[in-house]
Parts: structure tokens; C-alpha cells; sequence
């Protein structure tokens, strides 16, 4: 074998080292930017939306542009769909979404020191309504892709995390199918 083909070899191994090395390293720096930022979602997760005490609402609410409004009514510890079907509701679903109102926040504005037509919280884009009290939801900021949600008199950013909760078909929050959609599978 002649020296320069053991040489090659040698300097093939040590790129292949160093291409390794380099891939390692940019595997704990993304590990560590994830590590970062659910550090930084844990502080914030101590200002809630809303102070509510979620197993007290009784009653929830949705509406929405371009969707189904449904409503909500907790009856002997359950969730039962009102509107737009009568029946049972998956209740872990129903929790989900009142536990919107404990999303953490990111930032909390007065709402007078922004302009809610622009934030698409006039109208809104949704409406959650927790007996007594109404969380509206706008668009969301095109930095961080969190979203704006107007409770009482301030306005705030949160993790956009609950818009597919929002946004869905009323039969996904069914605890079986709707009456009318086994009807149709039976008859067929």
C-alpha cells in the first residue's frame, strides 16, 4: 500500500470525525433552544389569561366566523351538547376548551392602547363564552404566532395553541356521533 492512499484514508477519517462532531453539536444547540423556550413557556404559564376556577363553569359557549355555534351545559358532572345537537359531549374535550382561559400570557395590554379592529378582535374571528364571562379571539401575531385575546379590558398575547378547539366540527365534540349520522350508516 503507498504512504499517500494511508494518508488519504487518515484524512477521509478525520472529516468524517468532524462531520460527525459538527452534527453533534447542532443537535444539543437545537436541544438546548427547545430547552429554552419551555423554560420560558414555564414562567409565563404563572400569568394566566384568566383567573377562573375551571371546575365551576357550567356553561360554555363557541361561535365563530364561518362556523357551527355550539353550545355547552355541565349537567350532574358531565358536558352535554345544546346547540347545534342534544346529546352527550366527550367531556376531555370540553375541558380542553375551557382551559383556554388559563393559556398562559405572553404579554397583557390595556385594551384602549391598541386598535381591536386591527387585531381582528372587531368583530372577532371567535368568541368563548364561560358563564358570565367572554374571551374573543383575533388574529394572530405574525412574529411568534401567538394570538390576541380581548378579556374584559385588556388585550393579550397568548401561544396559539386552542385554534383548532375553536375551529372544529361540532360532531368531533360528541361523545358518540351524532343521532342523525348513525341513522344515515344504519339505513345504507
Amino acid at each position: 500500500m503507498a504512504p499517500s492512499a494511508s494518508l488519504s484514508g487518515a484524512f477521509a477519517m478525520k472529516r468524517h470525525t468532524r462531520t460527525n462532531l459538527f452534527l453533534i453539536v447542532m443537535v444539543a444547540l437545537l436541544g438546548f433552544a427547545v430547552y429554552a423556550e419551555l423554560r420560558k413557556e414555564d414562567a409565563i404559564a404563572t400569568d394566566p389569561l384568566f383567573t377562573l376556577d375551571l371546575a365551576t363553569v357550567h356553561t360554555v359557549s363557541i361561535s365563530c366566523k364561518d362556523c357551527t355555534p355550539r353550545r355547552f351545559e355541565k349537567i350532574d358532572g358531565h358536558w352535554r351538547m345544546l346547540e347545534p345537537f342534544a346529546q352527550a359531549a366527550d367531556d376531555a374535550r370540553i375541558e380542553r376548551i375551557v382551559a383556554i382561559a388559563r393559556a398562559p400570557v405572553r404579554f397583557r395590554h390595556v385594551a384602549g392602547d391598541l386598535d381591536a379592529k386591527k387585531l381582528g378582535l372587531e368583530p372577532p374571528w371567535a368568541s368563548l363564552r364561560l358563564d358570565d364571562t367572554t374571551l374573543t379571539f383575533g388574529t394572530t401575531d405574525a412574529i411568534h404566532g401567538d394570538r390576541y385575546v380581548m378579556v374584559g379590558g385588556t388585550i393579550a398575547l397568548v401561544p396559539d395553541r386552542f385554534s383548532a378547539l375553536l375551529f372544529t366540527k361540532p360532531e368531533s365534540e360528541l361523545a358518540t356521533p351524532p343521532v342523525s349520522t348513525i341513522d344515515v350508516a344504519r339505513k345504507q
